[in-house]
């Protein structure tokens, strides 16, 4: 099938592709449907894209990839509704924030990770109650200014 989108133009995928959101993501939870697209250019980043709104498209990452000791602690009831049955079954993305000005700042959410069970093709945002992660995680580390001075 194919699909129009605003930054990809139209797109074909497969009904296998697509993701169902039941509760929507925070802040659309009218659009239920999404579909993973890999970045053309390679590399970790890839596309959340709503099927139903062309413009809608989350930049969205695997959090292991520069934040190695992330975990998500989700109860059972949290998660009831995408079905995940078995730890292997499920994988978690992230949405991030790109600024334009500076994609070096870029910052990932990793109070509200998405959580996707890959055989039921469903998925959930859940928010992380009680822990110490942020809406703005920056992604890239601040490069040092200190400069060490030769005597």
């Amino acid at each position: 099938m194919k699909i129009s989108t605003t930054r990809f133009g139209e797109i074909e995928i497969t009904t296998e592709d697509i993701y169902g959101f039941p509760d929507g993501i925070l802040g659309f939870p009218e659009v239920k449907q999404y579909v993973i697209l890999d970045n053309s250019n390679g590399g970790p980043f890839r596309w959340l894209q709503a099927l139903d709104v062309p413009s809608l498209a989350f930049v969205v990452i695997d959090p292991l990839l520069f934040h190695p000791d992330y975990k998500v602690e989700v109860k059972k009831e949290d998660i009831a509704s995408i079905e995940i049955g078995d730890v292997e079954d499920g994988f978690v993305l992230v949405i991030l924030t790109v600024p334009g000005e500076n994609p070096a700042d870029i910052t990932a959410n990793l109070l509200g990770p998405l959580i996707f069970n890959s055989r039921k093709m469903l998925a959930k945002q859940i928010v992380l109650t009680g822990s110490n992660y942020e809406t703005k995680h920056r992604v890239f580390k601040e490069r040092s200014t200190d400069k060490k001075l030769n005597s």
